[in-house]
């Protein structure tokens, strides 16, 4: 019976671990509107089998609050295979008249990119290299009777700027990105240890007002600006706090996301042409904007819902998918990288190296944009003097093979998930504390921005961590690690036991 056992676990183990990403990718080849050869689904199930099994260790193990390497995975699948599948294969250049479609053989290069990006990712996770440099000492709150009220008064005050937005130039350039954060990113903070505590079942009446209003005005300014992520962004953070306390997966969340996206995307280009571009529009109230972009969503859904030919249907599914794609964009790319474009080698990460300056300090200094600029004009997609009116982003992903080839492929995709080993024995270990697990949720969705340039994505996290700190310094005390020690913690397989090491013991606040 002793050698039963180990083989009928791994064989359910590999069972449990391939069966569903197979199972779903072919529900996606049946039901696909582009030609996909056997490689490529190969390619697409493998993607899906790397988030899937992490997941699985991550529900069977619980040693971290979230499946980061899950979800930084599952956003991969998502770019890249989803689209291969379901979403528009062509991408438009000004160059050329028509929209330009890359060649199969570089479409199944890109998914090759991909699997190779998202597994030098893991190395780096593996690596354990991150955690080594989490510091000695953790924030954490203080337990004091006005610490409540303090959280109240910045949800209160950040939500009330949301309503007004103030111009982010009223301190001037150089004040612009202070401004841009306060706005942005500490009302997220506030909410989320706010709506942590609701989870908890220690929220008051008069707290869970102020979750529930906070929610409401943060989709309606949201809607309201024609940005969608503002908008899912507040359903990701709490999709992601409800996974931290209660260590399951909220699949009515996963799923209202996945409509809401679906809903608005198709009617944003819509809202922006009435609201960006046509000057006359901008007094409208948000309500105004927000009623406007629901009815032209609603309108669209309708007609392809009622169109018995299924056309209309097929088209506004596929526009919604090819909002989250990388896949043409990565393809042209590497169509065009070293004959028509050379590599670019560690000119893109230039930003990196000012980043960390104020621009109070240094208000000239250069935009954080600028990978994505180059990109832009090198690839053909957009002329030089649209630049200001167009933003595309390719993702780090694409912007290390434009870099450094295969090699920057490899190499900066390991030393993202060194990052992300970091980020995630920081803010998001079992012993890091309720504010820095509410920091690192709040950071999550531009975790998942995996379409960012690199840039914006370490830079900027950076300059949110600190102020976040600033802002709530007053509720704030400073705790010094205490020694690692280490725990026995049973396995589903009865001949094995699994050891982890619990890192700042004794942290949580």
């Amino acid at each position: 019976m002793s050698y039963l056992v180990p083989k009928q676990y791994t064989y359910l183990n590999v069972a449990r671990n391939l069966l569903p990403p197979l199972t779903f990718t072919c529900l996606l080849w049946m039901t696909s509107i582009n030609p996909v050869n056997l490689w490529q689904l190969a390619l697409c199930v493998a993607l899906l089998v790397i988030p899937w099994s992490s997941y699985v260790r991550w529900q069977r193990q619980k040693d971290t609050e979230l499946p980061v390497f899950a979800m930084l995975s599952l956003m991969y699948w998502l770019y890249y295979a989803v689209a291969l599948f379901w979403g528009d294969l062509t991408i438009r250049m000004a160059r050329f008249v028509f929209a330009h479609e890359s060649a199969p053989q570089f479409l199944s290069l890109a998914l090759v990119m991909c699997l190779v990006g998202v597994v030098s990712m893991w190395l780096g996770m593996k690596s354990r290299m991150g955690r080594g440099i989490v510091p000695r000492t953790t924030p954490y709150l203080n337990e004091k009777r006005g610490q409540r009220n303090y959280l109240r008064a910045v949800l209160v005050a950040s939500a009330l700027l949301g309503v007004i937005e103030p111009s982010t130039y009223v301190l001037g350039e150089g004040g612009r990105q202070l401004i841009s954060l306060v706005i942005s990113f500490i009302p997220l903070l506030a909410f989320t240890l706010m709506f942590r505590l609701y989870l908890r079942r220690e929220a008051t009446r008069l707290d869970k007002m102020l979750v529930f209003g906070f929610l409401l005005v943060r989709l309606v300014v949201g809607l309201s600006s024609g940005w969608l992520a503002n908008a899912a962004s507040i359903m990701i953070i709490c999709a992601a706090a409800y996974i931290a306390e209660r260590h399951k997966i909220p699949r009515l969340a996963v799923i209202t996301v996945l409509l809401f996206t679906l809903f608005f995307q198709v009617g944003k280009e819509e809202f922006r042409s009435v609201y960006w571009y046509q000057q006359s529009q901008t007094q409208a109230t948000q309500l105004d904007r927000v009623s406007f972009w629901v009815n032209a969503s609603l309108e669209k859904w309708q007609s392809a819902l009622t169109d018995p030919s299924g056309a209309n249907f097929r088209g506004l599914l596929n526009t919604s998918v090819s909002r989250v794609s990388l896949l043409a964009q990565s393809a042209n790319v590497l169509e065009q990288t070293p004959n028509a474009v050379p590599y670019q080698y560690g000119q893109l990460y230039s930003y990196l190296i000012i980043t960390f300056i104020p621009r109070f300090v240094w208000p000239e200094k250069p935009s954080v944009s600028e990978a994505n600029r180059f990109y832009q004009v090198a690839y053909g997609l957009t002329n030089e003097e649209d630049l200001n009116n167009v933003a595309i982003g390719v993702g780090i992903l694409t912007e290390s093979f434009i870099s450094f080839g295969w090699l920057g492929v490899i190499g900066i995709m390991f030393l993202l998930g060194i990052f992300f080993d970091f980020y995630q024995a920081a803010f998001l270990s079992r012993t890091s504390g309720v504010l820095m697990t509410s920091l690192g949720i709040a950071l999550l969705p531009q975790m998942l921005g995996i379409e960012s340039q690199m840039a914006a994505y370490v830079g900027g996290i950076v300059q949110q961590v600190a102020l976040s700190l600033l802002v709530f310094l007053p509720i704030i005390k400073w705790r010094r690690n205490r020694t690692v020690r280490f725990r026995t913690r049973p396995s589903n397989n009865p001949d094995k036991t699994t050891t982890a090491i619990a890192i700042n013991a004794g942290a949580r606040s």
